[in-house]
């Protein structure tokens, strides 16, 4: 077996209670929880084809390169993010693209333990109904890049109609905005950021992604 199905077969292990449960509330889910799950549903139905495989590629990279081993949840992620803040009192990103969907989708951004739960249910929910990419796709499509700058209009503002010409280093200088948000009127301290961003996330995909990412990071 090799370390990505290891690895994979713990991530599933330790998120089966949250998947159980959220197995169990979806046949049994009303109101608003319900209204959520049917528009997070609903939108990648309607999006979820509709930013290119270099967007969805760069978006795994920059915020979830684990996006093909967790259920929707990353229960390592989560650790580290724990850890981080009991040893040095800061605070860590922990988010699958699931999570980061749910939340703009449903517009809750309440910083309580009830909201995470909420979110994490929704993302494993979502996982079980609809595939990873098409969820990453629908994302993008609905994300804040910044000033002026949301979605799929943003995008194609940003690039032309044609998104599907955009290269792999291209879309993740743009996907490298989801942290650093264009602002109105950007400065050099702003543009400092993203190229460091952009630069960081290069270097993790060095060791950390798969060969065909490893290729695009190449080209």
């Amino acid at each position: 077996m090799g370390t990505e199905r290891i690895l994979k077969f713990f991530l599933w292990v330790l998120a089966t209670p949250l998947c159980f449960v959220s197995f169990v509330l979806e046949r049994f889910a009303f109101g608003a929880f319900r209204s959520d799950l049917e528009q997070c549903l609903e939108l990648t139905e309607q999006l979820g084809c509709s930013v290119p495989a270099a967007f969805v590629d760069s978006l795994i990279l920059a915020e979830d390169h684990r996006n093909a081993l967790h259920p929707g949840v990353d229960v390592v992620a989560m650790t580290r993010a724990v850890w981080v803040r009991l040893r040095f009192g800061q605070e860590q990103g922990a988010s699958t693209i699931e999570q980061q969907f749910v939340r703009v989708v449903t517009n809750r951004h309440e910083r309580t333990v009830r909201r995470k739960i909420r979110e994490q249910v929704l993302a494993t929910m979502l996982v079980r109904r609809t595939p990873k990419r098409r969820i990453a796709s629908t994302y993008l499509a609905v994300a804040f890049y910044g000033s002026g700058s949301v979605g799929l209009q943003g995008l194609r503002q940003r690039f032309g109609q044609n998104l599907g010409k955009v290269s792999f280093p291209q879309a993740l200088g743009m996907v490298a905005q989801l942290k650093y948000p264009r602002p109105g009127r950007p400065g050099k301290e702003w543009n400092a950021k993203l190229a460091a961003r952009v630069n960081a996330l290069h270097n993790l995909g060095a060791v950390t992604v798969n060969k065909s990412l490893r290729q695009r990071l190449d080209s």
